[in-house]
């Protein structure tokens, strides 16, 4: 009885290495590629160590606080404060790099030349005496140089920036003065230097497309005015604006 017993085992040891080895046998005739699943990650500022773009903006200024003087060879008459205001539209162009941050951001930095038609104005009146006297602003034709930079966040679809720029545009500074014997009209242009200052953000819509939003502030230089009537005035344009844009990343 023991020796058929062992035989049993042997049996049932043998038919179990062989069952085993039959599998094995067959696992290594399988052929075919393995491969890695593809892998998709958002698109990142720093995908570019460096790009250049090209865009559109349209935004609308107001809220500044001009105050319109007019000095005469005997006096000086308040004649109001200007909010110059209007829509204006623009392009733009620029270049910016990236740098690692901490925190798995991006900063980024660069510069951007944009020109802006349209223009912003208003115009204040009272009365002097016997005379009504008329004083008007004009801001157009603005070329800007700004420096922006800001950092993304986690994802790197959304940059948040400030920039600082100067300005160069067309300030015509005007006057009139009317009476019971007619309307005497007097202006000067200049072209005139500035600054601006904004804070915003600017979101990929795909790999080459981006949406921006800013709130800038922008002021040019002070200067004394002489009109031809040998009047003058103190012009000190300035507005506060809201700007929308699209850019192309190349």
């Amino acid at each position: 009885m023991a020796v058929l017993k062992c035989k049993g085992l042997w049996s049932v040891s043998v038919a179990t290495l062989v069952a085993f080895g039959a599998s094995a046998t067959w696992a290594s005739d399988q052929t075919g590629d393995i491969s890695d699943p593809e892998v998709i990650s958002d698109k990142r500022f720093s995908d570019d160590v460096s790009a250049f773009y090209l865009g559109v903006t349209a935004g609308y200024g107001g809220g500044g606080d001009d105050r319109f003087g007019l000095t005469t060879p005997t006096d000086t008459f308040a004649i109001g404060d200007q909010d110059i205001s209007g829509s204006y539209g623009g392009v733009r162009g620029g270049w910016r790099g990236v740098l690692p941050a901490r925190g798995g951001r991006d900063y980024v930095y660069g510069f951007e030349l944009g020109y802006d038609f349209g223009s912003l104005d208003d115009s204040v009146t009272t009365v002097v005496g016997s005379e009504t006297v008329q004083g008007g602003s004009e801001v157009s034709d603005i070329v800007t140089l700004r420096f922006r930079n800001g950092l993304t966040n986690r994802s790197g679809r959304i940059l948040y920036f400030v920039s600082v720029g100067y300005v160069w545009g067309d300030v015509e500074t005007t006057n009139s003065i009317s009476s019971t014997t007619g309307t005497q009209s007097f202006e000067a242009s200049d072209r005139r230097n500035g600054f601006s200052l904004s804070i915003g953000a600017e979101h990929y819509l795909t790999e080459n497309w981006s949406i921006t939003g800013e709130y800038e502030y922008v002021q040019f230089d002070s200067k004394d005015i002489e009109f031809s009537s040998g009047f003058s005035t103190k012009s000190t344009p300035n507005y506060r604006g809201l700007r929308f844009g699209l850019n192309y990343k190349f």
